[in-house]
């Protein structure tokens, strides 16, 4: 009897068709190794605490206006005093209106710290009746997807690029969040309610923080611009070679940093109106870098593809390295929360509600977030604080370093 062989080994031979296995094998096993490493950024998403909340447990739609928020926060285990004995989550709960589910991207090595410190300081949030999804997600994903192909600008600006990346958590991980994301530091504590979307308009409320209007030592600047602007025009490659004299070199380096600037200005779609660059140039004085930013899908898609087209990358986060890799041009730091707030108040104006607040209302800086100081805190309206570990530790040394305080009294102490 004959051995009749399929349609491809009659092609190729008995070897060929065993090749052609050996093959489909190999691209088999690279599916398996993909999905499965996938898998380890998505398994921790079954991780979940179920918490109650009274303002955040269905969904609020008026005139079509949604006005559910996902929150999600970037920690590491230094900002686990704040989250867990200073009752952080316990405030966003209480006074940030609406709250969905709540996500906290970290470092893989810090997940079972904090789910044993949920279990300690947030067993009482259990309930039968209200849940909303409180879930730990490694930031192993946007270290493999970006960190370790591009780098980062600066190693701190790698927190930055994920919080511009972060619907990544519902379009690569699959993970159920919505069109409105607030972006929360985790060593933030807030005293004052706050509802983000109006029921009846749409509205966001953002927040600013009147300032000098000028514009020195106000580093999101460059970036801010730079970023939308694309690339800059470059001196040619053997300028050295073409100019042996310094003075000159020099002054052509000169010419071509006007040019940036003059290019970075006149091509950027997120003008930074902060502050005044130029005696000519209007200015609102307000900064809106206040430890949290609410984000919406379609305005940060179009805010990437429109970073995307101008430096011919495939991702903001390769668009900011290739751009911090210009001299004079990026310079500076990543400013995620201003760019997103230039972009939106240039294209998006009519979504935005401005709230301005005095210098008063906002503890940006401070040592003490325990419960006697944010009692004091409601008691003046102060809308949040940002007690950062590094004053903790210097308040742990010296009484008087408290920072930024409602209770007048506790200073010195």
């Amino acid at each position: 009897m004959s051995w009749i062989l399929p349609f491809p080994a009659r092609c190729y031979g008995k070897w060929g068709f065993l090749a052609l296995i050996i093959g489909c094998i190999a691209v088999f096993g690279i599916i398996f190794s993909s999905v499965k490493h996938l898998s380890s950024y998505a398994s921790i998403i079954h991780t979940r605490f179920d918490v109650s909340s009274q303002n955040s447990t269905r969904s609020l739609i008026y005139g079509g206006n949604r006005t559910e928020i996902d929150l999600v926060s970037l920690t590491v285990n230094y900002d686990f005093y704040v989250l867990f004995n200073n009752s952080a989550i316990d405030s966003w709960l209480r006074h940030i209106q609406h709250i969905r589910s709540i996500t906290f991207v970290g470092p893989p090595n810090d997940q079972n710290l904090f789910e044993q410190k949920m279990r300690i300081h947030y067993n009482h949030l259990h309930s039968n009746k209200t849940m909303i999804p409180i879930r730990w997600v490694n930031e192993t994903y946007w270290m493999d997807a970006y960190k370790e192909k591009l780098g980062c600008p600066y190693p701190a600006a790698c927190q930055q690029l994920i919080k511009l990346n972060i619907f990544d958590l519902r379009t690569e991980l699959g993970i159920d969040i919505s069109d409105n994301v607030l972006i929360v530091d985790s060593d933030t504590v807030w005293s004052r309610d706050i509802q983000f979307i109006d029921p009846n308009n749409g509205k966001v409320t953002y927040f600013g923080i009147r300032q000098n209007k000028g514009c020195i030592n106000l580093d999101p600047v460059e970036f801010t611009e730079a970023i939308t602007a694309g690339i800059p025009p470059a001196p040619p490659e053997n300028a050295r070679l073409r100019y042996f004299n310094e003075s000159q070199l020099a002054a052509i380096e000169r010419e071509f940093f006007k040019k940036k600037l003059d290019y970075r200005v006149e091509n950027t779609v997120t003008p930074y109106k902060s502050c005044r660059q130029t005696p000519e140039q209007d200015a609102t004085g307000l900064r809106h870098i206040i430890h949290h930013m609410l984000f919406q899908f379609d305005v940060m898609t179009q805010l990437h593809q429109t970073i995307n087209r101008a430096w011919n990358s495939s991702s903001i986060w390769e668009a900011a390295v290739e751009c911090f890799r210009i001299k004079n041009y990026c310079a500076g730091r990543v400013a995620e929360y201003e760019l997103y707030y230039s972009f939106l108040a240039e294209h998006y104006p009519e979504r935005i509600n401005v709230e301005v607040l005095k210098k008063s209302d906002v503890m940006l800086a401070s040592a003490i977030c325990d419960a006697k100081e944010m009692q004091c805190c409601r008691d003046q309206n102060v809308l949040l604080k940002g007690c950062h570990d590094h004053r903790i530790n210097e308040y742990k040394e010296n009484k008087s370093l408290t920072g930024d305080i409602c209770c007048l009294e506790t200073q010195g102490t």
